[in-house]
């Protein structure tokens, strides 16, 4: 099978404006709700910033530079040690999804308990 690199690029171009779409979002969002619930927000926001930034670097793993899809030019050094990277970036995205999820959780408890919606 043949490697279709516009399907790659078509795709890495739409993951970066539906995530500028969510960042647009999040500031907005800022804008009315409380402190409590903007931390939360921003956690999620960092966590998304680093599931963009590993997505970014495994283009690196399978294509300029590291290409390891195409065995023949493969730079496996390179591309082993960015996996790492990637595997750091998205275990501390999902930490931080993780953890603004939560906050907005217990926030939203809190809320509930002291009788404010």
């Amino acid at each position: 099978m043949e490697i279709v690199p516009p399907f790659f690029g078509i795709i890495g171009v739409s993951l970066t404006i539906i995530f500028f779409a969510t960042v647009w979002y999040w500031m907005k969002y800022n804008e009315i709700e409380n402190s409590e619930t903007r931390k939360a927000a921003r956690w999620n926001m960092t966590g998304y910033s680093l599931l963009l930034m590993a997505a970014w670097f495994m283009c690196g793993i399978v294509a300029y530079p590291g290409y390891a899809l195409r065995p023949e030019r493969a730079n496996y050094e390179f591309a082993i040690t960015i996996s790492y990277v990637v595997m750091i970036l998205l275990l501390l995205g999902f930490i931080f999804v993780f953890l603004g999820q939560r906050k907005a959780y217990l926030t939203k408890l809190q809320s509930l308990k002291t009788g404010e919606r």
